[in-house]
């Protein structure tokens, strides 16, 4: 059975760490991270991945081929192939996928009120801080914080995920510096990457999607 990973670049650290502690050797091929604020984007890329990585396998073998991603803002729904197997975590974004520690009892695991972050997103062009900088470009700085303000009136915390892959060290600098920007409250949570390495060492349970050939990935599968 020929398989490979398609992964989202936001997750290299949660991948990478999960690939060595599974010893899995199996190709990846890297979807930008930048991709993930424009959802039409990154289902198109998505898809034109899978049609080129399908021919992996044949219709009496179907390829296998290992999605990291979430539902992502509906990105990932509609997806299908005609040649091999999809299999993605049941998650609707990553950030609730690092913080499932393998029980679930419902479909969501993020608080109200909390930004979520993780080494990787404070790399990111639409991050806090980035975001802050680009509006000045464009803006008096009274508009550009009112703006702000607007934007992210439903906050009231920053919640840095620690998974263990990466020192904290950046992200916490990071996060503490859009903390006193945004006056918000700063908290740490434990995450795992279990479901990551669960996709890889194929342990597909109730926290994962099979997709065969030819069906197509709805919104709803991911109901948990």
């Amino acid at each position: 059975m020929k398989r490979a990973i398609i992964a989202c670049s936001m997750l290299e650290n949660e991948i990478k760490y999960a690939y060595e502690n599974t010893g899995c050797t199996l190709p990846i091929v890297w979807i930008d991270r930048g991709l993930h604020n424009f959802p039409e984007k990154l289902r198109l890329k998505l898809q034109e991945t899978i049609d080129q990585l399908q021919e992996l396998g044949q219709p009496e073998e179907p390829a296998e081929l290992l999605i990291a991603f979430g539902l992502c803002g509906n990105a990932t729904a509609g997806l299908t192939s005609t040649n091999a197997r999809l299999i993605l975590p049941k998650f609707d974004d990553c950030i609730n996928m690092l913080l499932c520690d393998g029980h679930r009892s419902c479909r969501g695991l993020t608080q109200a009120g909390t930004m979520y972050l993780t080494d990787g997103w404070i790399h990111d062009e639409e991050g806090i801080l980035q975001q802050h900088n680009k509006l000045l470009e464009d803006y008096d700085e009274e508009t550009r914080d009112a703006i702000f303000e607007m934007m992210y009136a439903h906050y009231d915390s920053i919640t840095l995920i620690d998974t263990g892959c990466t020192p904290l060290e950046a992200a916490t600098t990071y996060a503490e510096k859009a903390c006193e920007l945004m006056d918000f409250a700063l908290k740490t949570t434990k995450g795992h990457t279990l479901i990551l390495e669960k996709l890889l060492k194929g342990e597909w349970d109730e926290n994962f999607i099979i997709l065969e050939p030819k069906m197509e990935l709805k919104d709803e599968m991911f109901e948990f």
